[in-house]
């Protein structure tokens, strides 16, 4: 089934909830366009994802003007020479129409006032298949006739070695003008990670075009060289209908926007929002969306998921926070649906967003059935290690509770933050992989190492000391509303 064709299908099984009138939370009159928000035939908006094995492909997307309803891709081995491009194989893409102002389903229309002026668009996608293992390809995407984006440099991913790659919380607000430093800085620390996993929310409103532009437009060619593993948040989604029938539905630029894995065994509107990405033979990212009212069916796939997987480091991300930051936001039915999946697999890392605050925090391994180990130089067992962070500017402060009332699940706070926007970088090279949480000026504020030996037992000892004193919301780091651009 297509991806148009499925976002129909999801739609149409929420939508005939609904009653006839629906209503979309617009608020107030469209902001002017914005010179480099519509489309043209010109290819804009490229972004590299993961639909298959990263080892031998890689996934593109791009957007057009309705203009183009056909467009190709080419892709050639890298080489020093000047025309590398001499021998290019050119594809056809996978094309499909979106109508920005207006979603037309089981003969209704729901109507985006947000996009207003916004023409149709059509968007491209195509998965390479059939590559060598970390191996540098060149790459152009086209639009209209003779209308091409610049080549694009991307590494398969390898069969062994290490692995680097980024990861951020919510970027959401102020993306353009605020979290554009934030996203360049981390690729500025790490120009070579291999993918950057965004932790939900990467928008304020998911229906808005206007800050998906931004969002494009802040990473800028950096998605077209790191691919994207993109988690859905709340913000992602938009709120549709009234009273007890009003419905949460994902954005309908998600699909179009994000070419990903489809696990055929889930429900259609789990679909490209809950997948799997094996990088490699060594690590496992399972990607969950928790803002979807089918958690059950989530879990049941990831604790099959995690049985078979083999990997000798397994990454969960996802949105809401199993142990929360912020106050009044606790996550407990998520908590007591997933928790029990990550205890019983014993899930090396989960990396999280949603409470505008940084939070890591540990589960010690308490297997009685491992023999004590003497500590050395600060070593300890470890289950599990959890990660709350942020990088846009919207901030909330820390509850003054912190974790304590999460200490009967065995966690321990081991270092929170409040008003800074942050990157983390994360290095695994066989048995060892390595943790750091920066500031969007590039200082050092968390850091630890994580061993694992043959027989699945971690530890953990600290890393580098940090450069970055402990940070407090504080009279410098006052909120304020970044909903629209100044």
């Amino acid at each position: 089934m297509g991806k148009w064709k499925l976002m129909a299908c999801s739609l149409l099984a929420m939508l005939s909830l609904a009653p006839p009138a629906l209503a979309h939370p617009n608020h107030g009159a469209p902001p002017s366009l914005a010179p480099w928000q519509q489309a043209s035939a010109w290819p804009d908006r490229i972004i590299t994802t993961f639909e298959t094995d990263p080892t031998t492909s890689f996934a593109i997307t791009w957007r057009t003007d309705a203009s183009v309803t056909q467009a190709v891709a080419e892709i050639v081995r890298a080489t020093p020479d000047a025309r590398f491009d001499l021998g290019a194989i050119r594809k056809t893409a996978d094309s499909e129409p979106l109508d920005l102002e207006t979603i037309k389903t089981a003969g209704q229309e729901l109507k985006m006032t947000w996009n207003a002026g916004l023409t149709p668009v059509t968007y491209h996608s195509i998965n390479f298949e059939g590559l060598e293992p970390d191996t540098l390809y060149a790459y152009r995407v086209g639009g209209g006739e003779g209308k091409w984006s610049e080549w694009f440099h991307i590494r398969t991913a390898p069969k062994e070695g290490p692995i680097k790659f980024l990861y951020v919380g919510d970027a959401q607000n102020g993306i353009l003008s605020h979290w554009s430093r934030l996203i360049r800085a981390g690729y500025q620390k790490m120009p070579d990670a291999r993918f950057i996993i965004h932790a939900g929310d990467l928008v304020n409103r998911g229906s808005r075009d206007l800050e998906w532009a931004e969002w494009f437009k802040a990473v800028g060619f950096i998605h077209g060289m790191i691919p994207a593993i993109p988690v859905s948040g709340n913000h992602e989604y938009d709120s549709f209908g009234v009273g007890p029938a009003q419905r949460r539905l994902l954005s309908a630029m998600w699909r179009p926007q994000f070419r990903l894995s489809s696990i055929e065994s889930l429900p259609a509107t789990l679909r490209e929002t809950v997948y799997k990405v094996a990088y490699g033979p060594n690590l496992d990212i399972f990607v969950l969306d928790t803002t979807s009212e089918d958690l059950a069916a989530q879990a049941a796939w990831l604790d099959a998921a995690l049985a078979q997987s083999k990997a000798k480091w397994r990454i969960v991300t996802m949105h809401h926070p199993i142990f929360s930051s912020g106050q009044g936001r606790d996550n407990l039915s998520r908590r007591n649906l997933l928790l029990p999946v990550f205890s019983k697999h014993k899930v090396d890392l989960i990396l999280q967003g949603h409470d505008h605050t940084y939070a890591r925090g540990t589960i010690a391994d308490t297997d009685p059935q491992r023999p004590e180990r003497i500590s050395v130089g600060g070593a300890e067992d470890v289950a599990m290690m959890f990660v709350n962070s942020v990088s846009g500017p919207k901030q909330y402060r820390f509850k003054s509770s912190r974790w304590d009332e999460y200490a009967p699940s065995g966690v321990r706070l081991d270092r929170f933050g409040e008003g800074t926007q942050f990157f983390q970088t994360i290095e695994i090279n066989g048995g060892q992989l390595q943790y750091r949480a920066y500031a969007a000026t590039g200082e050092l504020y968390d850091s630890f190492d994580m061993s694992k030996d043959l027989t699945g037992r971690k530890q953990v000892t600290k890393g580098p000391v940090a450069t970055l004193e402990q940070r407090t919301y504080g009279p410098n780091f006052p909120y304020r509303d970044f909903r629209d651009p100044e």
